[in-house]
């Protein structure tokens, strides 16, 4: 991005450190007398397990909203990791699931105006069970739901990656009828 003329060097301050926890850490900068926030990440994944016409989403709940979300497995990456291998990781941690075929579909930054997260989308098929070992302060349910169903339940599903995520797949693999997809809710 370098050669983009709307990221001028001289709009650059000086990064400020403030806060550097577990998994972010919070810098600030001063741009023309703005001050910028920055949220840096090292990197996630998130997986759509997939099997005869079916997907695993999980409700999981989210100290940060203080509720329960519909959403794909998901996870940071550790150091030294590799996407493909956290996906294996996390699928494995937080559904019992293996993949038998991880097939990268794409990667997005997940908060661009103020974060540094670029989260890597794969898809998991030829799945054979393992066994699910969450982290202590996880509190995940697994469900197996419908292609065509988990589509209704957008809406009911809010989480933004796993409507990325279904969104990918039904434009790939063509697999939503008539009716499969929501209709614009009307104000």
């Amino acid at each position: 991005m370098t050669g983009d003329p709307l990221a001028r060097e001289k709009d650059r301050g000086e990064l400020k450190l403030l806060y550097r926890g577990r998994v972010i850490t919070l810098e600030v900068r001063e741009v023309e007398g703005v001050v910028r926030e920055v949220v840096r990440h090292p990197g996630s994944v998130s997986i759509l397990p997939y099997e005869d016409d079916h997907i695993y989403l999980l409700r999981q709940y989210r100290c940060a909203i203080d509720g329960c979300m519909w959403e794909i497995p998901a996870g940071t990456l550790e150091e030294g990791e590799s996407p493909e291998e956290c996906a294996r990781r996390e699928l494995e941690e937080e559904t019992g699931l293996r993949a038998g075929r991880l097939e990268k579909m794409f990667e997005a930054y997940l908060i661009p105006g103020y974060g540094t997260e670029r989260m890597h989308f794969f898809l998991a098929t030829d799945l054979s069970r393992g066994e699910m070992h969450p982290e202590p302060s996880e509190r995940i349910e697994v469900h197996r739901i419908r292609v065509d169903e988990a589509f209704r339940m957008i809406g009911e599903i809010v989480d933004v990656k796993t409507i990325a995520a279904l969104l990918w797949f039904a434009r790939m693999r063509g697999c939503c009828g008539e009716g499969a997809l929501p209709r614009a809710r009307e104000r």
